[in-house]
């Protein structure tokens, strides 16, 4: 220790140690953050990052080295052999590649350390060939020791460096230990390789006139300190530009969307967490929330396909894009839902005419492809004026306002106000029961009976849902089926319906058909077939007797996938009827297409069907494009002798309503389909 620290004291410049340890700390700080990259990047920018990053470690080790020589003063002449100059920076740049490549391709968790004892392995390798290179009057005695130790602390402190590099601290510690535990590698291991070097003079040494002198490796040293450290400094600038140019894009990316290239969902998130911290901090902040809805959208995806809807869209995100003027803004939520932002705003009159403005931009024809389309829009507004100061609050109730005017076809604008609220949570506080109808075991099945016209007698059933409340009572299905369809709940009822319907027809004594309702959503489930087959192998009910219900917007949604459960259902024996028959556009060809056994004519047509000339001739064509087709055609609705006996005249099939009583109870239904018990006895003896 005391010929090290002797070494340092008495045998050196300050000043260029000074200068020598400056740029060690300099070329130590880049080397570490280039390595450090070697394990985050793959392939061929991990090759090119390769070769770079040992240019610089092996000029910073070589570069530290020789200035630390100049500083070095034996107080003769001297001077460097240049073949073997040249061969130190080789040394130095090649074990610093075959370090990072170590460093960069090991595959266990030992490779860093490993990594950076080949890094210190190539510092002595660089010092010792350097000070080769070192010419003088006389000659070097090694103190092995001295070497042996210096080694070691190359070695030692370059493994723990890299062992750092390959954690990947967070912050400035990321890089201040690393860098500094590699400085300690770079420096201690030469001093303590100086500290080994003991000088005998010999005057028939001669130091050769081709040797490189103090003052031309002062210039060499510097010339290629300045070009490394450039080639650097330049990199690393490029690489956090390329990064940050990067972030910008994959920023922009995450945040606007791809079909509109508007602000996103995520944007919008990020907005609100904005607005709620501005109107915490700020009480004199106004935010107004606009939540806006296409309407129509679905026709124009169903009638022209989805890629002239996403040109409605993209046509329709620039319309709005261009009404933005300061402290507005506009979001794509998802689908054709779009979210709009005011801040700012004096009075709320500026609001609706924000409204206005987005308002009448939607509403403009759209000239696509030789086609003229238009669509509307409902637009619901809340704002801090009048409806609280919670950002994700003034968004709910914004969309809460949105579906009033989606409602109310005669008021595209409307503001939220507290009625909507009870409304909104009235219809949440439905949706949380009907989750817990099916537990509960309150649903019920009531049967309404369908009889043939030409005799009046029963046929068939069609199973009706009914809701018994614990606290409502009986909640009527024009309630509770829309709010089920909307959540998706229809598709558990629906299976429930199924298989009590069939559970219950599978006892009956009379062979009656059991007509059920399948909802569209039971359709699309992959499983809706499966489960159809379970249920009649469960309970025996023969497939004929089955009769499932299908209206128009089950098959408009999928009519491919429709049309082949369709024909599945059919090869298993089981009858389809179309329901509501019409009611949509597309009823005639419906019927072309798909394989229906019956056609319902809705109960709208059948109402006073024998005093309305309209109804009745709309009645009489279904009737007669019934018979083309050889489907029999059944009237729902049926309530009045007049009703029946028009219908009974035209000939049609079958009819239901409240003509032939009300929808029956278990219990008054068995009377019908079931033998009494002193005929069952009769029958057995």
């Amino acid at each position: 220790m005391y010929r090290l620290l002797d070494c340092i004291t008495q045998d050196h410049i300050y000043g260029l140690v000074a200068v020598a340890a400056f740029i060690c700390v300099i070329g130590s700080v880049l080397s570490t953050h280039m390595s450090s990259r070697l394990t985050q990047w793959k392939g061929k920018r991990r090759l090119v990052q390769l070769p770079l990053a040992g240019l610089i470690t092996g000029a910073t080790i070589w570069s530290t080295h020789f200035i630390a020589m100049l500083a070095y003063n034996p107080g003769y002449a001297h001077g460097y052999e240049p073949v073997l100059t040249g061969l130190s920076l080789l040394v130095g740049i090649l074990g610093s590649v075959a370090a990072n490549a170590w460093l960069a391709y090991g595959n266990n968790r030992y490779a860093p350390y490993v990594a950076g004892a080949i890094f210190g392995l190539c510092v002595a390798a660089m010092h010792y060939t350097g000070m080769s290179a070192y010419l003088l009057p006389g000659r070097i005695v090694w103190s092995l020791p001295h070497m042996v130790a210096s080694v070691l602390l190359g070695a030692g402190l370059g493994a723990i460096s890299y062992g750092l590099i390959a954690k990947r601290l967070d912050g400035m510690t990321g890089w201040i230990w690393p860098a500094t535990t590699m400085v300690l590698a770079i420096c201690l291991m030469h001093f303590t390789g100086m500290s080994a070097v003991e000088i005998r003079l010999d005057s028939s040494v001669v130091v050769p006139p081709m040797a490189i002198s103090d003052t031309a490796m002062a210039m060499l040293i510097f010339g290629v300190t300045v070009i490394i450290l450039l080639i650097a400094i330049a990199s690393a600038s490029i690489e956090v530009n390329l990064e940050g140019e990067s972030r910008s894009q994959l920023e922009h990316a995450a945040q606007h969307d791809p079909l509109t290239s508007m602000p996103n969902r995520m944007w919008l998130a990020r907005k609100m967490d904005d607005l709620a911290t501005q109107l915490a901090e700020d009480e004199t902040a106004r935010v107004a929330m606009l939540t806006m809805d296409l309407n129509l959208f679905k026709e124009v995806n169903d009638l022209h396909g989805h890629a002239m809807g996403d040109a409605v869209l993209r046509r329709v995100a620039w319309r709005l894009s261009m009404q933005l003027g300061e402290g507005e803004y506009v979001a794509r939520a998802g689908g054709d839902e779009f979210v709009a932002i005011q801040v700012g705003f004096r009075c709320i009159e500026e609001v609706l005419s924000f409204a206005k403005r987005l308002h009448a931009a939607i509403v403009e024809p759209i000239d696509l492809e030789e086609v003229s389309l238009r669509v509307g829009a409902s637009i619901g507004i809340a704002t801090t004026l009048e409806d609280g100061r919670d950002a994700a609050q003034l968004l709910h109730k914004s969309d809460v306002a949105m579906y009033r005017a989606k409602s109310e076809t005669d008021r595209p604008i409307c503001l939220f106000d507290e009625e909507m609220g009870r409304i909104n949570r009235n219809k949440m506080q439905l949706v949380h029961d009907l989750r817990r109808a099916l537990e509960n075991d309150e649903f019920e099945l009531v049967y309404q009976l369908q009889n043939r016209l030409e005799t009046l007698a029963p046929e068939g059933f069609e199973v009706l849902l009914r809701w018994n409340h614990p606290t409502r009572g009986r909640v009527s299905p024009e309630e509770f089926i829309p709010v089920a369809e909307e959540t998706g709940l229809v598709r558990d009822i629906g299976a429930w319906v199924l298989r009590e319907a069939c559970r219950e027809a599978a006892q009956w004594d009379y062979p009656y058909s059991v007509a059920v309702n399948v909802a569209p959503q039971q359709l699309v489930q992959p499983s809706f077939l499966e489960n159809v087959m379970d249920n009649l192998f469960e309970t025996g009910l023969l497939p004929q007797r089955l009769e499932l219900e299908i209206t128009e917007a089950s098959i408009i949604h999928d009519q491919a996938h429709t049309l082949k459960v369709m024909h599945k259902l059919k090869a298993l024996g089981i009858r389809i009827a179309m329901d509501d028959f019409g009611t949509g556009y597309s009823s005639l060809s419906m019927l072309q297409t798909f394989p229906f056994d019956k056609i319902k004519i809705d109960r709208s047509f059948i109402q006073d069907v024998h005093k309305n000339p309209q109804r009745a001739a709309i009645v009489r064509s279904t009737l007669l494009l019934g018979d083309a087709l050889d489907i029999p055609v059944l009237a729902e609705g049926v309530e009045s002798e007049d009703e029946l006996i028009f219908l009974r005249e035209e000939n049609c099939t079958s009819s239901q309503g409240y003509y032939f009583g009300l929808p029956m109870a278990r219990e008054d239904m068995r009377r019908i389909t079931c033998k009494p018990i002193d005929d069952q006895e009769e029958n057995a003896a």
